[in-house]
């Protein structure tokens, strides 16, 4: 099984990172930025081997119910920025999760300052 870019792009958007993204990091709130963001971890992940790509997105469409578990049923969705954090300290303890979380935090970062260059993230 091979997810197609757009099944990357629902569980990304359905992961709730985004949101928690949006909170943590004002350069995300430029819709350009958002969009780089967006872009470049999508991009990313296009190019991972196949079995990475399908345990991305597992991880990612299990994160908003990992959430839950880890904070006492509270959404990632509508943390403040404060809960947002404290939950993803929790979360962190699932296997894989961290890691996720941390790649995909650093990907849209990187994608949000290439697209801040005008070059629409390539070079």
């Amino acid at each position: 099984m091979r997810p197609a870019p757009k099944v990357l792009r629902a569980c990304l958007r359905s992961s709730g990172l985004r949101s928690y993204w949006l909170r943590q990091y004002p350069c995300l709130r430029d819709p350009a930025a958002r969009a780089g963001a967006e872009a470049h971890v999508l991009g990313t992940l296009r190019t991972l081997p196949v079995t990475h790509r399908v345990g991305y997105a597992a991880v990612l469409g299990a994160l908003p119910l990992a959430y839950r578990l880890t904070t006492g049923g509270r959404a990632l969705r509508g943390a403040t920025g404060e809960e947002g954090r404290r939950g993803m300290r929790a979360l962190a303890a699932l296997p894989g999760f961290a890691e996720v979380v941390r790649s995909s935090t650093a990907l849209a970062l990187l994608g949000a300052l290439d697209d801040r260059t005008g070059d629409g993230g390539r070079r």
